[in-house]
């Protein structure tokens, strides 16, 4: 039986692997989130899934070590599964170099970082709007296995 103290530290992974997946979305950066996907649940390597969705390998591994530092490997994966279509779905405040949130002119390259110092309450909501989505559709799951 799971602690309160292991209830916590799950739930404060999830949020840290949703947040990080809801501001690589906020930033539209969704083809790194799908060479993620391609890459970590897919289990591409990580040549083909970088090349089949334009970014650097140098780079998905980069960021496959970022996101597997927020949590325990089998949740990340877990976690991108069943959030994925809501991943995907995430509006992005970025585009085109220019930041809707704050009307802000922004470098491409500058996107992420912005919105982490700038937005941090717009990726907090959009994880707990993911993790929402997830909750309820987990217990649509449940339903209908018990029906």
């Amino acid at each position: 039986m799971p602690t309160a103290e292991d209830r916590r530290k799950l739930a404060e992974e999830r949020r840290a692997v949703l947040e990080y997946l809801a501001l690589k979305a906020l930033a539209d950066k969704k083809n790194v989130l799908q060479a993620l996907y391609d890459y970590l649940v897919l289990n591409e390597s990580p040549s083909k899934a970088a090349e089949k969705h334009g970014i650097q390998k140098t780079q998905l591994k980069s960021t496959a070590y970022q996101l597997m530092s927020k949590g325990r490997a089998a949740l990340v994966v877990k976690l991108m599964q069943l959030a994925w279509p809501f991943i995907m779905e995430i509006e992005p405040i970025v585009e085109n170099g220019y930041c809707k949130a704050c009307n802000t002119v922004i470098h491409t390259n500058h996107a992420e970082p912005h919105i982490a110092v700038r937005h941090q309450d717009v990726i907090r909501k959009t994880a707990q709007e993911v993790e929402k989505k997830l909750r309820e559709s987990l217990a649509k799951r449940k339903q209908v296995v018990r029906a």
